[in-house]
């Protein structure tokens, strides 16, 4: 009975603080409520925040690509000197939920804003399915070879080209990173228009950071997904090797994911 009463008293004590707040709202935290839709390299958007002092705003929210598929892609590739059409699908997702910090550095006289704050959701960021195809004759041309990475692959299982159907063969990859991504930018405009103004424009310029994307491929012998480098795919590949490792070499350097966007506010109260 002791805590149902104390809740209760919590409970009015905080409706009246609220109330107070929006009697005298320009003298306590928390005291407005904006919303906004964004677009931008980040994807579509959907935020709400608040100010916490004159110079410093939270927000929360979540931004995302509508899921983009592909499929049936043809590519031409050659194994000893026999030419054929391989077939690629694929799909491209991001999703992300974001807790920021907005810090004003000149308060309510210019809307100038830091931003410094974490992003968190998938980690699966590609993924692809490369089929074999079939020569002017109509015989399959085999990507053949395979690869045995030596990194969390305790037990040597290959992966190489696997059963997309009866008679061809599929190798499945996917690109992934970090689920959580800090950020920082800068940016202009606020999340919570002013007292007299219900709708504004704010934009925003910073980068997420994700650490190196990682590759992986199917064993279809171990049934599970396993990390590759470099020098793993060589055998694939047939007189691509230097290909490979340039498109390995610039996966390692992109750490991070570049956003600009821009975007329509509203304050609630």
């Amino acid at each position: 009975m002791n805590k149902k009463i104390s809740f209760l008293v919590a409970a009015l004590m905080l409706l009246t603080s609220t109330a107070q707040a929006q009697k005298d709202n320009d003298k306590f935290f928390f005291n407005h409520l904006g919303v906004g839709v964004s677009l931008g390299t980040d994807g579509i958007g959907i935020e709400a925040a608040t100010p916490v002092t004159p110079f410093v705003g939270l927000r929360a929210g979540v931004s995302f690509f509508p899921k983009i598929s592909v499929s049936d892609k043809t590519f031409n590739y050659s194994r000893h000197g026999r030419e054929a059409k391989g077939k690629v699908d694929g799909s491209f997702k991001k999703i992300d939920g974001k807790l920021l910090v907005d810090i004003y550095p000149f308060g309510n006289k210019y809307s100038v804003h830091v931003t410094g704050g974490l992003f968190v959701g998938n980690d699966e960021f590609v993924t692809a399915t490369v089929t074999e195809g079939r020569d002017a004759q109509g015989n399959v041309v085999g990507f053949e070879g395979y690869v045995v990475p030596a990194k969390d692959n305790p037990n040597g299982y290959a992966i190489e080209p696997g059963p997309a159907s009866e008679t061809l063969k599929s190798i499945k990859a996917k690109l992934t990173y970090n689920k959580v991504k800090p950020y920082v930018g800068i940016g202009f405009g606020r999340m919570v228009p002013k007292p007299g103004k219900r709708i504004g424009v704010s934009c925003d310029i910073g980068v997420q950071f994700h650490n190196k994307p990682e590759v992986l491929a199917y064993s279809w012998e171990g049934k599970q997904y396993m990390s590759l480098t470099a020098g793993d795919v060589k055998s694939l590949i047939e007189g691509e090797d230097k290909t490979i490792d340039d498109a390995f070499d610039i996966k390692n350097k992109v750490i991070c994911w570049p956003v600009l966007n821009i975007r329509l506010t509203g304050r609630i109260f």
